[in-house]
């Protein structure tokens, strides 16, 4: 239940902070700006294509397509896509506007305003180093003037990845409102990651789980890759590298998958639960690595994009499908399941999105981020539950390796562990120290007489009448069966012969109520006084002796050197 309200007050708060921080959005039902009449294409292969001279020809006299929104979404190809957009310019007057054209990952895009029968030419791309028209986030952008009545502008793009064409046109006022309200939805997306991916790394060097550092490489390599697809990285880390550019997306999206799968299987254990499938996931991961090494050494891009994007998808699915077997059989695997199918349905709609297969628009494209944000805090919250029953069950058991489980007091070997410091602070400061064995008289018969439960409860009365009569600085310890070790810190032979005195009378006293039945319990103790440096065993041989001595003269009395 603490789970179930953890998750729906973060669901609640991510909704909100979304809603707050989404900039406004276009709507892909129509185009989205009133100066756009029309937008037609045509992918034409490599060996026929056109160039600007005889483009507008071959869109008035072949057959082409037209878009019914803004948001071109051609998927992946060698060909060449050409974009005709037709303007009309109700006003008098000359406008200028900002064109967004494509995406950040397009390796050739140009623009052509036609004014007057002459085209203007500009010209972007990330085969090229990054230019003025990269916007990070939002793509290539173009300044571009729309002359009164009707005009054409016509894009040329090439790309060996997704050819994604976003086409909006925009005032300056509000290309720069969305450019910025852009920035910084991505700053607060990253600024969660990141503290996610801090904390972590804090929870990897507290507790030493490895899942966690697992699930740190899972969100930074996702960071990375939606830095590189939006142009952060290109425009900001490496404009100059044009290699990074064109394989860091897709390196990292094979990375993201295998750190996921790598993370999954740590946190849900598959090694122990599921072996098959642990080892299916260990030949898929290494496949993916290997097989993204030989592409890229080889400079295939485009099969590497196939790749890249095939195999995050199929990484996905087997995630979910982990996920779901593990249900009960690990803890926590149905929450797991939920914050996966969050990221993990995010990153699908978004990769079916860009090659293609779903319709393109901003919160398709987007829908990677808010799921992976989504996920990451629902997983922040188990992580945090689980690590702290884990906590829990240490400081259990820790606790459990200390203590006598019955009388709730000392055992012997943290008796030795702690005695062995007190004797030496004592040798060290020249303070006196004194040892007292506590052995219960006839604990046999009580057994015999009571039964042995009666004889547990005589223990743990013993226990507690010892503990509310010694101080605080005093070590107390169940030594084995009825016997009771006491260590006196501070303590000299007169001082400790009182307080054992006080201790024999308390428990004389206090009988053992059992039934509505009086149980009277007596006890026997030995004192020991330490030498200069003495090992604890030898100060607990002298104390035992005098135990014995006081038991052979008649128990219920106390024994002293």
């Amino acid at each position: 239940m603490m789970v179930n309200k953890y998750l729906i007050i973060m669901v609640i708060l991510l909704y909100s902070q979304l809603s707050h921080a989404l900039p406004s959005i276009p709507s892909s039902s129509g185009m989205n700006s009133h100066l756009i009449s029309a937008i037609e294409y045509v992918q034409l292969p490599q060996d026929s294509d056109k160039d600007i001279n005889n483009i507008e020809q071959y869109f008035e006299s072949h057959s082409v397509n037209h878009a019914s929104n803004s948001l071109l979404s051609l998927g992946i190809s060698h060909q060449i896509t050409w974009v005709k957009l037709s303007l009309h310019n109700p006003t008098k007057d000359t406008l200028t506007r900002y064109l967004t054209a494509g995406k950040t990952w397009i390796d050739s895009l140009d623009v052509y305003s036609i004014q007057d029968h002459l085209p203007h030419h500009q010209h972007a791309g990330d085969y090229e180093f990054a230019s003025h028209h990269l916007v990070p986030g939002v793509g290539f952008v173009f300044p571009v003037t729309i002359p009164p009545g009707n005009s054409h502008i016509f894009i040329r793009a090439q790309s060996l990845d997704p050819m994604t064409l976003p086409i909006d046109l925009q005032n300056t006022g509000d290309a720069r409102g969305y450019h910025a309200l852009v920035h910084i939805t991505s700053g607060w997306v990253y600024g969660v990651l990141m503290a996610l991916i801090g904390f972590n790394l804090v929870l990897y060097f507290t507790v030493k789980q490895s899942y966690t550092l697992y699930y740190c490489c899972y969100i930074a390599c996702f960071i990375i890759v939606n830095l590189s697809y939006n142009g952060f990285g290109f425009a900001w880390f490496y404009p100059h590298s044009l290699y990074i550019q064109n394989y860091c997306t897709l390196v990292f999206m094979v990375l993201h998958g295998v750190s996921g799968l790598i993370f999954i299987a740590s946190f849900l254990s598959i090694k122990r639960n599921m072996p098959f499938i642990y080892k299916f996931v260990a030949v898929y991961c290494t496949a993916g690595v290997i097989t993204m090494s030989i592409l890229i050494v080889q400079k295939a891009h485009i099969m590497a994009t196939h790749i890249a994007f095939n195999y995050l998808t199929l990484a996905t699915l087997l995630m979910i499908a982990i996920a779901g077997l593990s249900i009960g059989k690990v803890k926590d695997a149905q929450y797991f399941l939920v914050a996966v199918l969050c990221s993990m349905l995010g990153l699908l709609v978004t990769t079916l999105s860009v090659r293609g297969n779903l319709p393109y628009n901003y919160f398709t494209f987007n829908s990677a981020v808010f799921g992976v944000v989504l996920e990451a805090i629902i997983l922040a919250i188990i992580v945090s539950i689980r690590l702290k029953a884990i906590d829990k069950e240490r400081i259990t058991a820790q606790y459990l390796s200390a203590y006598d489980p019955l009388t709730n007091i000392f055992n012997r070997r943290s008796f030795f562990n702690v005695g062995q410091k007190i004797i030496k602070n004592a040798t060290k400061n020249k303070t006196p120290l004194c040892f007292v064995m506590m052995d219960i008289d006839h604990f046999k018969n009580i057994n015999d007489i009571h039964g042995h439960y009666v004889g547990d409860q005589a223990l743990t009365h013993i226990a507690c009448l010892l503990k509310k009569n010694i101080r605080v600085t005093d070590i107390l310890a169940r030594w084995g069966g009825e016997e009771i070790a006491i260590l006196l810190p501070k303590t000299n032979l007169e001082q400790a012969l009182a307080c054992t005195e006080h201790l024999r009378a308390t428990i004389e006293d206090t009988p053992l109520i059992v039934n509505g039945e009086e149980v009277v319990i007596t006890a026997s103790f030995g004192i020991a006084v330490a030498h200069h440096n003495e090992p604890l065993d030898e100060l607990f041989k002298r104390a035992d002796k005098q135990l014995y001595k006081a038991k052979n003269q008649g128990r219920n009395r106390i024994g002293c050197e």
